[in-house]
């Protein structure tokens, strides 16, 4: 009788010990998945944080580009600059650029 005792003692031991090691196995991997998906979400709100204020930058730029191109005095600069619009009677020349790279 003491043997069916202990036997039944010892089954029990070794099943709470397996439940013990197999709960902290599940917990250990469900808190490095957190972790896990905690630093992946760490990493997309920086990612999304850079791509904000770059979009603010631009949105910068162009809002003064827009007030730039209501002045018609900037309007007028800008097109005989860059795209070689000339007043009645003048004559627009393209110099070559100082390097001989940009075979234009």
């Amino acid at each position: 009788m003491a043997k069916d005792k202990k036997k039944k003692r010892n089954k029990l031991k070794t099943f709470l010990s397996l439940a013990a090691i197999f709960i902290a196995c599940f917990l250990i991997y469900a808190a490095s998945s957190d972790l896990m998906m905690t630093m992946k979400l760490k990493d997309e709100i920086t990612s999304s944080e850079e791509m904000i204020n770059s979009l603010e930058n631009q949105k910068d730029d162009l809002s003064k580009e827009k007030q730039n191109l209501e002045n018609p005095e900037y309007v007028k600069r800008f097109a005989r600059g860059k795209y070689m619009v000339s007043k009645p009677g003048e004559q627009v020349f393209k110099l070559p650029a100082k390097n001989n790279d940009d075979d234009d």
